[in-house]
Formats: C-alpha cells, sequence, structure tokens
C-alpha cells in the first residue's frame, strides 16, 4: 500500500513538472540555468521524487524558470537569443506564466509548488523585515507599472536598494561575484571564456528573479491573503514625539488614495479644543502643506501654526474680491474664535484622519449570573452537579 502511495506521488509530481516545462517551451537543460543550487536535482525531482508535495526553495526556482523562460515569436529567434520575460504589460494575471499555472489547477499545482514557493518567498520577505530600506516609499500595489517600466529605467533608489537585498537572500554572494569579475573581458583568453559564461548566466538568473517578484507578489495576494508582507507597511513619524508608527500602506492607498507618503505625519493630540470631533488624547494624521504652493483650499479641519506650536483647529475660507479670510474655529464652545487673513495664517497641513483614544469610548459592561471563571474567588458549583442522579448519567 505504502509503495503504491509512493508511485502514485512519483507519477503525478512526473506529470505536473514536465508538462509544465512543456508549456513554457523550455527544455530540461534551458532550465537549468534558472534552477540556481537546484540544476543538478532537476531529474531526482522529475523521476525519484516522491513526497506530496514539492521543498519550498525548489518551488521557488522551478517556478522562476517557468515564469522567465518566455521565447520571443518565430519569426525574432533566429536574430536574438533574448527572452521576452512579460507576454502582456497591462493585465498580468493574463500573462502566459498565470495561465500555465491555471492550466494545471487539476494537477494540484497549487498545493505541489506554489504555495511550497510562497513559503520560501515569504521566508525571505520576514528575513528582510529590518532592512533600512524596507520602509521607504515603495509602491508594489500597482503591479502592472512594474512592467511597464525597462529594467534600466527603473531609478527609484529605495525600490531598487530593497530588491538587491531580496536577491541576495535568493541567491547568496551572486551580486557579489559579478561585482567582482566585471572587469574579465575576452582578452583574458581560456579562462574569461568559463568565466564569462558563468557572469551571462548569472545576470540571466538576476534579472529573472528581479521579474519573477511582482508575479510573487500577486500570486501571494491571491493565494495567501491574510500575510501582511513587511515592505506593505512604512513608518510615520510623530510630530509631537520620538515614536514611529507603522501604517498599511494599502489603507492609506484606498483610504485617502495617496501614493507617496512623504507629505505624511503623525500628531498626538494635546489639547481639548476639538473636543467631540477630535479629543484630546486622539492621534491625527496630517497631510503636510507648509512649504507648497497651496491648492484652493476647502473648508475643513486643519493643523496649523499659531504662536509656534501646531495645533488643530476647524478652518472657514471666507472669499473677497481682493482678499480671503479664515475664520479659526474650536469645536469646543468654551474657546472662542478668530478672523484673520490667509496670508496671516501658517496652515502645516490638512487632518485626513484621527485614531480615537480608547480612555474616551465608555464601554458597557454586560453583567449576567454566570460565574466569572476569570476571577480568583471561589464559585458555588450547583446542586444539580453534585446530585447521585447526574453522577450516575455520567457514568
Amino acid at each position: 500500500m505504502i509503495h503504491k502511495t509512493k508511485t502514485a506521488y512519483n507519477r503525478a509530481s512526473t506529470e505536473l513538472l514536465l508538462k509544465m516545462l512543456k508549456s513554457a517551451q523550455l527544455t530540461k537543460a534551458q532550465s537549468k540555468k534558472f534552477l540556481h543550487n537546484h540544476k543538478n536535482s532537476l531529474d531526482s525531482y522529475l523521476y525519484k521524487f516522491i513526497g506530496p508535495v514539492f521543498p519550498s526553495s525548489f518551488s521557488y526556482f522551478f517556478l522562476n524558470a517557468i515564469s522567465a523562460h518566455k521565447p520571443l515569436p518565430n519569426d525574432r529567434r533566429s536574430k536574438s537569443k533574448k527572452y521576452a520575460y512579460m507576454e502582456d504589460l497591462q493585465k498580468i494575471e493574463k500573462n502566459s506564466f498565470h495561465k500555465i499555472l491555471k492550466k494545471y489547477e487539476n494537477l494540484e499545482v497549487k498545493n505541489k509548488l506554489i504555495l511550497p514557493c510562497l513559503i520560501h518567498h515569504c521566508s525571505i520577505l520576514i528575513k528582510l523585515s529590518n532592512s533600512e530600506f524596507l520602509h521607504d516609499n515603495l509602491e508594489f500595489e500597482s503591479i502592472e507599472s512594474e512592467f511597464n517600466q525597462d529594467l534600466e529605467s527603473r531609478n527609484d533608489e529605495g525600490e531598487n536598494n530593497f530588491l538587491n537585498q531580496y536577491i541576495d537572500e535568493v541567491l547568496p554572494g551572486v551580486r557579489e561575484y559579478l561585482q567582482d569579475n566585471e572587469e574579465i573581458t575576452a582578452e583574458d583568453k581560456v579562462t574569461a571564456t568559463s568565466e564569462q559564461v558563468k557572469i551571462v548566466d548569472y545576470k540571466i538568473l538576476i534579472d529573472s528573479v528581479r521579474f519573477f517578484f511582482p508575479h510573487l507578489e500577486v500570486l501571494r495576494k491571491k493565494y495567501l491573503p491574510n500575510f501582511v508582507a513587511p515592505n506593505e507597511t512604512f513608518k510615520l513619524p510623530v510630530l509631537n514625539s520620538n515614536e514611529k508608527v507603522l501604517f498599511s500602506k494599502s489603507f492609506v492607498k484606498r483610504n485617502l488614495n495617496l501614493k507617496k507618503y512623504n507629505d505624511l505625519v503623525l500628531m498626538n493630540v494635546g489639547e481639548d479644543n476639538m473636543n467631540g470631533t477630535i479629543n484630546k488624547g486622539d492621534l491625527a494624521l496630517i497631510i503636510k502643506l507648509e512649504n507648497k504652493v497651496k491648492p484652493k483650499l476647502n473648508n475643513g479641519i486643519y493643523a496649523v501654526n499659531l504662536n509656534n506650536k501646531i495645533v488643530i483647529r476647524r478652518l472657514y475660507f471666507s472669499e473677497f474680491s481682493k482678499r480671503t479670510l479664515v475664520h479659526i474655529i474650536s469645536d469646543n464652545k468654551i474657546y472662542g474664535g478668530e478672523q484673520v487673513l490667509l496670508e496671516n495664517v501658517n496652515i502645516f497641513g490638512e487632518v485626513v484622519w484621527k485614531c480615537n483614544n480608547f480612555q474616551d469610548i465608555q464601554f458597557l459592561k454586560h453583567e449576567g449570573n454566570e460565574p466569572d471563571l476569570f476571577s480568583n474567588e471561589d464559585i458555588e458549583i450547583p446542586e444539580f452537579i453534585k446530585s447521585k442522579k447526574i453522577d450516575k448519567e455520567i457514568a
């Protein structure tokens, strides 16, 4: 029985891998340059592997090979040996790599390859959780835009630094090897030939992983929706504190329609002028407007610099032919307001969100006759539990 099970696993694994290679128009020899440390063990996984799922590292590099190997159309293959990594630049999930994955759902590609691959991917992201570039203003939510940019034209320093660190974790020592051997030329004769082949293969491998990353993020959000990757958060400074607070990029993008985070700052509210709207102890999120050409401002709640102190007030703007009057109002009626000319108001930023101070919330206590199992008091055991009748029934 055990032998039959192992044989069934082996047949299923062989069928899945061979069919995926065929769909990607990829030979075993061609795939090896994308498999990294698994290049010499492909045959073992093809014909001898008897596990129900493939190891996470092998799954990662095998899917990397399927994703990366996209031959050019027939009329161009004779003119170039390059690979077209993306088929559809606008809609990533229509890319043929994702079509291949969907095609073999009935062969358990999700459990056998995709999930193990994502485990490897997520483990790398977790390792990078302390990266100094992690909370730079990276924007990985717009996956399609990643494919609309040529690799060489990407000039976002934070993004490149993070992806380079990711590649260094996936391919330890590879980028360092290329840097150490960048001066090797054909003039170095025989020694250079083998080294040049290795350099070319390493460059192909690095590019494949770099282009594989957005595919992995699409798969991660599809199959592991509850996993929050460290690179999906960013740190926001608090104005009147030395602390920084982690924020979700998707929250800011979805709720505030913002794509850049440089102009965001948090503020601990330390006064009661806006009680009822923003209370003392609340945390306010502000889009900084200071030192910028301000658009036409609408009535709302703003952070204002009054007497060299950032405070939160409600502002109303009254426009006249030659001037704009600003009404500075406290929602707490015990405080008065004032009217000043717009040019005399130092508006620091607009308040776009606030987090309640939970001390302001009056939680209701639902008291009943049930015993509190968390207390240290002795609980009286109901008489019916002591009865012999119940004891007999339980026995």
